[in-house]
């Protein structure tokens, strides 16, 4: 059975601070049996970071069919669904990819994420990125490590440009429909592991069953970017029937296909204004054999 003290001490040895701003990605079921279940995981997390320290999880909903703020639970896992109902947390209203945040940031990094893109300039996340927070996963690996996707945004992958149309309820009931943009697939993510451990990035321990680990997001961003700088295609996953990255490669060589015309289209245009300025220089009779008047043919 494990207690809030053991998490506590786990934590602190894992590196967590007072003060620390944390994003939490979790499973519960990974620790085996927690005396208090969710909330006695959320307490510890608390208590670590202290009155100063910020938490902020994921309760993404992806499609909800009718987005409402303060109904439409989280479905990334208990922990994160704990944080949601707590009263003094603060829900983002993103309406497919909203951050719940409790603490000295929590209403900083949560306004305004649903005007922008879900992981864009602006989002919760991005915002985190910006605070130095620090990433915990409890029991998970970089398929859940939603930083990721801001680092795509950073980087301006070709495959951001998807969307879907999302219900979102109003404050007076009504329904309003928006097109949202669509992030791609996580199950490549974990590419980003092999980098992060040869930098000595990531710092791990266990509690209970659980396999905690903690890294920085700069760190996380970082090492994602280098990949994509050198492979465009370098987080998305190799599953032969993910339709998500297989619409992502589409789109990159649609891409690349479309630079590789501008250049040839810009080419043509460079070769037809010199043409012309040659033909400019040749207009009217021109003598080659002309002589300039300092020359003697006869000698």
């Amino acid at each position: 059975m494990v207690t809030k003290e053991d998490i506590k001490a786990r934590l602190r040895e894992l590196g967590l601070a007072d003060g620390d701003a944390v994003v939490v990605h979790s499973s519960l079921k990974s620790f085996g049996e927690v005396e208090g279940g969710a909330d006695t995981v959320v307490d510890a997390i608390l208590e670590v970071i202290g009155a100063e320290g910020t938490l902020a999880v994921p309760t993404f909903n992806f499609e909800p069919g009718i987005f409402d703020h303060a109904q439409t639970p989280s479905i990334t896992g208990k922990i994160t669904e704990a944080v949601r109902a707590r009263p003094d947390a603060i829900r983002s209203h993103h309406p497919t990819h909203s951050v719940t945040a409790i603490g000295r940031l929590a209403q900083i990094v949560t306004e305004g994420h649903e005007k922008v893109n879900p992981f864009g300039r602006g989002s919760a996340l991005y915002k985190l990125l910006q605070a130095n927070t620090k990433i915990l996963q409890l029991g998970t690996t970089h398929t859940t490590n939603s930083m990721i996707h801001v680092a795509e945004e950073v980087a301006g992958v070709p495959y951001l440009e998807r969307t879907r149309n999302v219900g979102i309820r109003m404050p007076n009931g009504e329904v309003i429909y928006k097109w949202i943009r669509r992030p791609g697939c996580s199950r490549g993510f974990n590419a980003i592991e092999e980098p992060l451990q040869e930098k000595g990035a990531i710092r791990q321990v266990k509690i209970g069953d659980c396999t905690a680990r903690l890294m920085t997001a700069r760190a996380v961003v970082d090492a994602a970017i280098e990949l994509l700088k050198s492979d465009i295609e370098a987080l998305l996953c190799d599953i032969p029937d993910c339709g998500s990255c297989a619409e992502s490669r589409a789109m990159i060589a649609a891409v690349e296909s479309e630079e590789a015309e501008k250049e040839i289209i810009e080419l043509a245009e460079e070769e037809e204004r010199l043409r012309r300025r040659i033909e400019k220089r040749l207009e009217g009779d021109v003598s080659y054999f002309e002589p300039d008047g300092t020359e003697n043919l006869d000698n």
